[in-house]
């Protein structure tokens, strides 16, 4: 029986354990840590067969072996901690925007007593064209706006909470799109943002939440800051 050979055999199959095991991070204390490797290693030697000895080319392999494991273990720490670093600057990042105006990627209208909220359009070129629609919670187009040429850049828009028959409708959630085209059919890339003031901040997980006209919406949604007069 070739001792040497069983034993390394053994030891790759460990090593290939440790790999999996450092890259997963795992914190419950039985991972196998260098010192264990090395234990591993001094046994291979003491137990290889004397006719047949572990050759220096596989000892080398066992050692890289190490190191790489090694390596991963200290990468896991590494990240564990930028992590960390990284969530509290999100928390103090987030923390300055209280009571703040910001802008937010959407195209929802949260109508209440027949007062929407303001939203925006951003358009990436000029447009000879421009048609609003808004939308109720079953998709139905409730309201057709066509509006005159728009140049590039943020245009302002605040729906009066009527449809096209001049009825007012109820509160609830609608939403808008905008279309965008050229005299020539070249259609005009558009943005749709909605804006409100940070009334309340709530931590969860990595991503802080921003309570913006009573819904709350992730921190990385904001697409503008500013305070209105």
């Amino acid at each position: 029986m070739n001792i040497g050979n069983n034993v390394e055999q053994a030891l790759q199959v460990s090593a290939t354990g440790l790999r999996n095991r450092a890259s997963t991070n795992s914190t419950d204390g039985k991972e196998l840590g260098k010192q264990d490797f090395l234990n591993l290693l001094m046994t291979q030697m003491a137990n290889q067969d004397p006719l047949d000895p572990m050759d220096s080319a596989g000892m080398m392999q066992q050692l890289a072996a190490m190191g790489t494991v090694e390596q991963l273990q200290n990468l896991n720490n590494q990240t564990a901690k930028l992590m960390a670093i990284q969530q509290q600057i999100a928390r103090a990042t987030a923390g300055s925007l209280l009571d703040k105006d910001v802008e937010v990627g959407a195209n929802e209208i949260p109508l209440k007593n027949g007062d929407s909220v303001p939203v925006a359009y951003k358009l990436e070129g000029s447009a000879d064209r421009v048609m609003l629609l808004v939308q109720d919670s079953t998709g139905e187009m409730i309201r057709k706006i066509n509006l005159e040429s728009r140049a590039q850049g943020v245009h302002e828009f605040s729906w009066d909470g009527r449809d096209n028959d001049g009825d007012v409708m109820p509160d609830g959630n609608y939403s808008f799109n905008v279309f965008a085209r050229t005299d020539g059919g070249e259609d005009i890339g558009v943005t749709l943002t909605k804006s409100g003031q940070v009334s309340m901040i709530r931590f969860e997980g990595s991503k802080p939440l921003l309570k913006i006209n009573g819904e709350w919406v992730p921190a990385d949604e904001i697409v503008g800051l500013g305070n209105k007069s």
